[in-house]
C-alpha cells in the first residue's frame, strides 16, 4: 500500500505547500518547517496510513466570514491529518471524476487525472458556458443550492457511493475511518470544509442529482452544490426543482430557499453575463485609454448603496495591479464594516508602500475599533500584514499582547500575534514571551510563541533540542529553528 499512495501524498503536500499563501487558514511561518524536514514528515505520514491510524484527534473550527454578518466552519486540522485526508481521497479522485459528465466544473481532476483544474478557470468557464446555453434559445434559468452542504453530508450514505465507484477496501476503510473520527474530534458534521479533497467527495454525494437531470433531458451546469438547470418552459423547471428537493431530502439535504428561483431569459443572462467586466479586462489587457476610468467607475458603484462584494474584489485587484491609488480612502475607512474581505482590502493596500504610515494608522484606529468584540479573522489578518510590511507600532505591540494572553480568542488572532512580536519585541518582550509558552496549552500558539522567541532571540538551544529529539508536535519547528534559519514572514 506503501507505494501506491505513495504519489497522491506527493500531490497533497505539493499542493498545500504551493498554495499556503492562498489558504483561509494562513500558517505563521508558511510551513517552512514542515518543507526543512519533509522526507522525515513524509515517512510518518505514509506510515500512518499504511498502519490504519488515521482520522484527527482534534479538529479546530474557524468562523470564516461569509458577509458582514455570517460565517461559514472551516476545519482547520493539523499539517499531518491535512495530508492524510488528501492523499486518501486524491488515490480514488480518479474514479470519481470518470463518473463525472461535462456538466459539472467543480473539483475535477483533469483530463490526465493528475491535479484539479484551476477553482478560478473553472467558474469563469462555467459562466461562459452558460451565456451560450442562454443565447441558443428563449432559455430561463432555475437556479439553486444546498443549505451548510458539506455540513451536511451524511458519512454513512458516503461510504456506499465511494464503495461504488471501485475505490479499493483498505483506502475506503481508512477514508471513512478517517470522517467519523473527524465528527468524533469537534462539533462539525459531514465532512470538513476548507480542503479541496471535500470538494471531490461533494462531487459523488451529488451524482443521483446530476443523472436525474441527465435523463430528464435539461441543459444543465454545476459547480459543487451551485446548480444552473436551463429550459424553455418555466413549469418544467418548476417541477425539476421539486424532484431534485425530493433526492436532495433523501440524502440527508435541504436545498437554499433564499437562493432558490426560475429566471426569465432576459433575467437569466443578467445572472450569467457580465459584459462591463469583459470589457474592462480586455481594456486593460490591451492598454485601453479609459479602462482605468472604466474599473474605477464600477468600483465606486459597487460601494454605493447595497454593498456588491465580488465588484468590490474585481476592482481592487485590478486596481492594486495598475498602481490605482482612488480606492485607497474608502478601504483605509472601511476595514471593520468590510471585514469579511480583508485579505483583499489588505492586499490592496500592500501595493502602496509609500502609504506605511496611513496604513498603520489605520491597522491602529480598526484594532482599537474592534477591541472587545468578535473579530478575530480581522484581527488576525491585520496582524499577519503588519507583519509581513514591518509595520513597527508601539500601540499594535501592546494590542498583539493582549490577543495574545486572551486565551477565549481563537487560536489563529493568537499566533499571529506572537509573530508580530516576535518581529518587534524588545527585551522584556522577549522574556515575557518565555513565561507565555510556559503558560500556554495549545500546541498551535506554543509553536508560534517558539518562533516568536527565536526571533526575540530570547529561546535556548537546549529548549529546542529536547523538543527536536522529542515526539512532541513541535519537534518539526524546533528542528527547523536550531538550523537558524531567517524565518519566512507570513503571506
Amino acid at each position: 500500500m506503501a507505494r501506491s499512495v505513495a504519489p497522491y501524498l506527493d500531490k497533497a503536500w505539493s499542493r498545500l505547500y504551493r498554495g499556503r499563501g492562498q489558504s483561509e487558514i494562513p500558517d505563521v511561518i508558511n510551513l517552512a518547517d514542515i518543507n526543512s524536514s519533509w522526507p522525515d514528515f513524509r515517512s510518518q505520514i505514509r506510515d500512518s496510513i499504511v498502519s490504519g491510524q488515521v482520522g484527527p484527534d482534534y479538529v479546530e473550527i474557524i468562523d470564516a466570514p461569509k458577509n458582514p454578518f455570517a460565517v461559514r466552519p472551516i476545519a482547520r486540522l493539523s499539517v499531518h491529518d491535512r495530508l492524510v485526508y488528501d492523499t486518501l481521497v486524491f488515490a480514488i479522485a480518479n474514479l470519481i471524476d470518470n463518473q463525472l459528465r461535462e456538466s459539472v466544473f467543480s473539483a475535477r481532476w483533469g483530463s490526465n487525472g493528475e491535479d484539479f483544474w484551476s477553482p478560478v478557470n473553472s467558474w469563469v468557464s462555467m459562466q461562459k458556458r452558460g451565456v451560450e446555453i442562454v443565447s441558443e434559445d428563449i432559455f430561463q434559468l432555475a437556479r439553486t443550492d444546498v443549505v451548510s452542504f458539506y455540513e451536511h453530508i451524511d458519512v454513512n450514505t458516503l461510504a456506499i457511493d465511494i464503495q461504488a465507484v471501485g475505490a479499493s477496501a483498505p483506502i475506503t476503510e481508512r477514508l471513512i475511518h478517517y470522517l467519523r473520527m473527524f465528527q468524533q474530534s469537534s462539533h462539525a458534521w459531514g465532512i470538513p470544509q476548507g480542503p479541496d479533497a471535500s470538494g471531490i467527495l461533494a462531487n459523488i454525494y451529488l451524482l443521483p442529482i446530476d443523472e436525474f437531470v441527465h435523463r430528464a433531458g435539461f441543459k444543465y451546469l454545476r459547480y459543487s452544490d451551485d446548480m444552473m438547470i436551463f429550459d424553455t418552459d418555466r413549469e418544467s423547471l418548476r417541477n425539476a426543482l421539486l424532484e431534485i428537493n425530493s433526492i436532495l431530502r433523501s440524502r440527508r439535504l435541504s436545498m437554499s430557499g433564499t437562493k432558490t428561483n426560475v429566471y426569465d431569459h432576459r433575467e437569466s443572462i443578467t445572472q450569467l453575463e457580465d459584459l462591463e467586466k469583459d470589457a474592462i479586462n480586455y481594456g486593460i489587457k490591451i492598454g485601453e485609454p479609459g479602462a482605468g476610468e472604466r474599473l474605477y467607475k464600477l468600483f465606486t458603484e459597487a460601494v454605493e448603496g447595497r454593498q456588491r462584494d465580488r465588484d468590490v474584489k474585481f476592482a481592487l485587484f485590478r486596481m492594486g495591479r495598475l498602481r490605482d491609488d482612488r480606492a485607497l480612502p474608502w478601504v483605509l475607512r472601511h476595514l471593520k464594516e468590510s471585514h469579511h474581505l480583508a485579505s483583499q482590502l489588505l492586499q490592496y493596500l500592500e501595493c502602496f508602500p509609500d502609504r506605511r504610515p496611513a496604513t498603520g494608522r489605520a491597522f491602529i484606529s480598526t484594532m482599537r475599533l474592534i477591541a472587545d468584540h468578535k473579530y478575530d479573522h480581522l484581527e488576525q489578518r491585520i496582524l499577519q500584514a503588519a507583519t509581513r510590511q514591518r509595520v513597527h507600532s508601539p500601540s499594535i505591540r501592546d494590542m498583539a499582547w493582549t490577543i495574545l494572553q486572551d486565551k477565549n480568542k481563537s487560536n489563529l488572532p493568537r499566533e499571529f500575534a506572537a509573530r508580530y512580536l516576535g518581529r518587534n519585541s524588545t527585551v522584556a518582550d522577549g522574556q515575557l514571551l518565555r513565561r507565555q509558552y510556559e503558560d500556554e496549552e495549545n500546541v498551535n500558539v506554543r509553536r508560534a510563541l517558539l518562533v516568536a522567541m527565536y526571533e526575540a532571540r530570547s529561546v535556548s538551544r537546549g529548549l529546542l533540542e529536547s523538543l527536536a529529539s522529542s515526539k512532541s508536535q513541535l519537534s518539526w519547528v524546533s528542528r527547523y529553528l536550531l538550523k537558524n534559519p531567517y524565518v519566512p514572514l507570513p503571506r
